[in-house]
């Protein structure tokens, strides 16, 4: 060592060499900084120099340590290491999918000779047992190992998983098993965000054998968990520019315009999304924790672009992902202990690895019942609790949730309710899992032909003609003002808590009305993060009035589609058990007769204006004119009612 800028001393300071830790971090760039030459002999000799460094630290602190590296200036992608970087220090990023259990391995083992009863002492440096070869008595064989006096590590087997933007596209994300020790032990979970510096090495798949395939693993000297830390490079050039971008009146619409602009319309869903990419406040009361994140579900019939909103929902966050309800096989949506190469691990499945994130669950509907119930602490509480093959861990799975399913048999029966749709014996959806997402709508398309062709025309816009859509702001610029969001905690004023609070009572008793009481204090608490989420998209340090009031006009559009009668205002009583809502269902029931008495009553007996019948379903049944016409609709459409004109109305026969 040339010692080239300070004498061994000047490599630690005088806090790491006077603590007690077993270790000591030590930055690679204060390495270089006080000999470059010796840095690039760690890099080209990393396990023999390491051991140096350790030993001249454990001379100075007077006590065993270890040094353990962080800081290298290169990160390399898992997917580029090759056999160049065998035996040499890097340093990857990664997450964590699986963990191991904590086991002992020998460092030094201790073995008594047979013939002159000796000590060795030899150290274990390879994924194998290493023997004596002979004592100094010459003798080769009969050698027993002295386990009292063997001297031992903590260890454990990680995987690591490439991160989202380091995959190449098309590609499955690259992992490598990670081996750590001592003090690096249980300093992670499966689902977590780390930093690995190490030594890539090669055991062999099958030893004693004449395969000469070879697995390669990281012999790690260094483990940074930096799952909080992760975000998008946020500088202050972009904070200006975005806090001039919500001083525009039109703020709020540019943004939900140039959110998903493949998608034609649906502006209420994507305002609903975009609340919850900036996500409300977590908060930890009385030592209890309460999520920021809620979770929104899509359903619908297929083609109404529900997969392709999730998609641009995932990719708008740092962190986003993507499962599948079937797909997702093996451990699945959430978490669980499973035997790999004879040694039960903990394996984290897609809600713990978007931990910190954003999930994406289409087709959620096929999940497996055990998916089903486990999902339940996974959203609320956002943890797992597993317990199993002596592994007791309880994985975080801090996530905003975005999910997409179809109904029963493919098609969105409007005589039905949401839970007939979407419930049946067999699939993945329950009502306790309804019931955890802050707001579902339903994408249903278009009944009007004039507006079924916009969305044709943009359709074909896209595909066709190959137009580049230039939004106001693009999706790097919505990224980082969705990250940058996510940093702030604005303070609830008492008129926003007024606005909630009056809503909610509103809600409590229009069901309580109704002979049933389906409003829980989840709803308030997600009333209170979607506030606290439109506050931080325009980026201020308080919950005003109108982001009260924009909470409010989305829970009410998702609570409508989910059940709410439009002509009383209330929520039906039978929402969740059977039936559509009793006053609706029974004008679907009226309509037919309605028609047939209108009929007879008119010169031509065969037929009768389309108008006259709204007209008079809308001041018989005090109903708006839109409803009259989309009952209409529905019972020309499933041939109830047929049109003999384009202006008249008859009944079937």
């Amino acid at each position: 060592m040339s010692n080239v800028g300070g004498t061994e001393s000047d490599l630690f300071t005088t806090e790491q060499l006077q603590g007690t830790n077993s270790y000591i971090d030590m930055d690679f760039t204060h390495l270089l900084d006080f000999d470059e030459e010796y840095a690039k002999l760690i890099l080209r000799n990393p396990d023999e120099e390491i051991k140096n460094l350790s030993g001249i630290a454990s001379r100075h602190a007077g006590r065993p340590v270890t040094v353990q590296l962080h800081n290298f200036p290169v990160d390399t992608p898992i997917y580029q290491l090759h056999e160049a970087d065998l035996y040499n220090i890097v340093q990857i990023t990664g997450m964590v999918i699986l963990r191991g259990e904590r086991k002992q391995r020998p460092r030094i083992i201790i073995y008594k000779c047979p013939s002159c009863n000796d000590l060795i002492r030899v150290e274990q440096t390879e994924q194998w047992r290493l023997a004596p070869e002979k004592c100094a008595c010459d003798n080769r064989k009969g050698f027993t190992r002295i386990f009292e006096e063997t001297e031992f590590d903590d260890c454990q087997w990680l995987q690591i998983q490439e991160l989202v933007d380091n995959t190449k596209i098309s590609h499955s994300p690259a992992k490598i098993k990670i081996f750590i020790k001592n003090h690096l032990v249980d300093t992670c979970m499966t689902g977590e965000t780390v930093t690995i510096v190490g030594i890539p090495k090669v055991m062999e798949k099958t030893p004693n054998s004449l395969n000469l395939e070879m697995t390669t693993y990281i012999d790690c000297v260094g483990l940074s968990n930096n799952t909080e830390e992760l975000n998008l490079d946020i500088t202050q050039e972009d904070i200006d520019i975005l806090k001039k971008m919500v001083a525009d009146p039109d703020f709020l619409k540019k943004v939900i315009a140039s959110y998903a602009p493949t998608v034609y319309g649906e502006d209420l869903v994507k305002e609903a999304l975009i609340y919850q990419q900036c996500e409300g406040i977590e908060k930890f009361i009385s030592g209890m924790r309460k999520r920021g994140q809620f979770h929104i579900l899509m359903a619908g019939p297929p083609g109404v672009a529900k997969s392709i909103l999730g998609e641009y929902q995932a990719k708008y966050h740092f962190k986003g992902s993507e499962a599948t309800g079937k797909g997702a096989s093996g451990v699945g949506l959430t978490a669980s202990v499973v035997q790999e190469d004879k040694e039960w691990v903990l394996k984290a499945g897609s809600m713990v690895k978007a931990d910190r994130g954003l999930l994406f669950i289409d087709e959620i509907e096929k999940m497996s019942s055990n998916d089903s119930g486990a999902m339940h602490p996974g959203m609320e509480a956002q943890r797992i609790p597993i317990s199993k093959a002596g592994i007791e861990a309880t994985p975080n799975t801090r996530c905003s949730i975005v999910a997409a399913c179809n109904p029963v048999g493919g098609v969105w029966n409007d005589y039905e309710t949401l839970t007939k749709n979407l419930i049946e014996k067999g699939r993945g959806l329950t009502i306790p899992l309804l019931n955890r997402f802050a707001l579902i709508f339903v994408m249903k398309g278009e009944d009007e032909t004039s507006e079924e062709m916009k969305v044709v025309d943009h359709i074909l816009k896209v595909n066709i003609d190959s137009v580049d859509i230039r939004p106001e702001y693009d999706m790097m610029t919505l990224k980082k003002l969705f990250a940058y969001a996510r940093t702030l905690k604005p303070v609830f004023t008492k008129e926003a808590e007024t606005v909630l609070r009056d809503f909610y009572e509103t809600l409590f008793n229009a069901s309580k009305a109704e002979g049933t009481n389906i409003m829980s204090r989840r709803q308030i608490e997600d009333l209170i993060r979607i506030s606290e989420a439109s506050a931080k998209l325009n980026l201020r340090d308080t919950v005003l009035k109108e982001d009260a009031e924009n909470a409010k006009r989305v829970v009410i559009e998702s609570l409508r589609q989910a059940g709410i009668d439009p002509s009383t205002g209330k929520i039906d009583s039978n929402v969740y058990t059977f039936g559509a809502p009793q006053s609706r269902q029974a004008r679907f029931k009226e309509t037919p007769q309605v028609v047939s008495t209108l009929t007879s009553r008119n010169i031509d007996k065969t037929r009768i204006s389309r108008m006259e019948v709204v007209n008079y379903m809308v001041r018989m049944w005090k109903i708006t004119e839109s409803e009259a016409q989309d009952i209409i609709n529905l019972l020309v459409k499933d041939g109830t009612l047929y049109c003999p004109t384009p202006t008249d109305l008859a009944v079937s026969s």
